[in-house]
């Protein structure tokens, strides 16, 4: 049996050993953590440390390249993108007329023309005789309602420069809102003469016959527009509510999806297929189209007029006052204005929420916008009748 004198001296260098053994790890612990610091050694479990990256700056972009970048984007139906970049390359070249110009033009598709004009106006601040300018502002103006301002405008821009292709096209425009058919169909026809491919010459070609419900000529020049670029989503538009108008509910759903998949956020596309559900009885379907459209675009008349209307259908009275009484305050923003029918569901919507008062001050604006639509003046006949038991 070994003695207490022997146990206590290897109990003594057992704990002298440890010591040891502890200041050495703590010293190749601390050289190895200096090391990894100073990226010489591998980190545990992600390979070979590599030194820390040199920032270096980005790279300028060209005006060139800008502009390029705005084509490419145009060319895929991507007219947000390229909006940015036309505003990049303003910004970088800022007395540039046709560079607002190109701005405009793509805003008008947007469905922004009140941004268009501005655009189209600072482009003219520059160069008050640039007659491409002055053409898209024309349009711009046109898709604002203010039709006779319009055509005023497209007529100057043509008697300056017989040979402006896109001024007889949006004047055509213009005269097919005006009602004017044969004139507008003029207009158009020498359009196309001065620039048979160009987009925007053979969609307003288009336009003009759709106008006048001569759905399958316009729907020939629409695809006329497509073959020149298949990502136009203001055309593919068009070419769903032709779908629409003539009962083919699943052409248009699938056209107004197609361009939700060139341009995701279009609004338009919403609405339409909004109200093409609403048609066939697909009433949920519906709101969350007409849903996605108002948030996309606020103050979207068109879009919380249709809201008002399914909510007036799905006896929701007072969600369809609040989006038509929406609706009137974007149109005092906008311009724009409700329709009759639009007065007559306010009216009932009203009446049946208790309110005879405002009902009856809806359905006498209506009597007043449709003064020989019988249809309209005896659903007004009913309202009254309504409020006066």
């Amino acid at each position: 049996m070994r003695s207490r004198a022997y146990r206590r001296g290897r109990s003594g260098l057992g704990c002298l050993s440890t010591l040891f053994l502890l200041g050495a790890a703590l010293t190749v612990g601390g050289y190895v953590l200096v090391q990894v610091r100073l990226g010489n050694v591998p980190q545990l479990g992600r390979g070979m440390r590599t030194p820390t990256p040199v920032i270096t700056p980005t790279p300028t972009l060209s005006l060139e390249t800008f502009i390029q970048r705005a084509e490419e984007a145009e060319q895929q139906g991507d007219y947000r993108t390229a909006v940015e970049y036309y505003d990049r390359a303003s910004r970088r070249r800022p007395n540039d007329p046709d560079l607002h110009r190109r701005a405009a033009r793509l805003l008008v598709f947007l469905g922004q023309p009140q941004k268009a004009e501005q655009r189209a106006r600072r482009a003219l601040e520059i160069d008050p005789n640039h007659l491409p300018s002055k053409a898209v502002l024309c349009m711009a103006l046109d898709w604002q309602k203010r039709v006779a301002e319009a055509i005023a405008l497209c007529r100057s821009v043509v008697e300056a420069d017989p040979n402006s292709a896109r001024g007889h096209a949006y004047l055509a425009e213009a005269l097919a809102d005006a009602g004017d058919f044969e004139a507008a169909r003029r207009a158009a026809q020498r359009a196309v003469e001065l620039a048979p491919t160009d987009v925007d010459v053979l969609r307003n070609l288009g336009y003009v016959y759709e106008m006048f419900g001569r759905y399958d000529i316009a729907l020939y020049h629409y695809r006329r527009a497509l073959e020149q670029n298949p990502n136009l989503p203001h055309v593919l538009n068009a070419i769903g509510r032709i779908h629409f108008a003539q009962g083919r509910s699943a052409d248009a759903v699938s056209t107004f999806r197609r361009v939700l998949t060139i341009d995701p956020q279009n609004a338009e596309a919403y609405y339409r297929l909004g109200v093409v559900y609403q048609t066939i009885g697909e009433f949920g379907q519906a709101r969350t189209a007409l849903d996605k459209a108002i948030e996309l675009n606020p103050t979207f008349v068109r879009a919380l007029a249709q809201r008002g209307s399914l909510n007036l259908q799905r006896n929701n009275f007072f969600g369809s006052v609040e989006d038509y009484e929406r609706a009137i305050q974007a149109a005092r923003l906008t311009g724009e204005k409700l329709s009759a029918i639009d007065y007559v569901n306010l009216g009932f919507a009203y009446r049946w929420t208790q309110r005879c008062d405002k009902a009856i001050s809806a359905w006498d604006t209506a009597s007043a916008l449709a003064p020989s639509d019988e249809t309209i003046q005896r659903f007004v006949r009913i309202g009254y009748q309504q409020c006066s038991r």
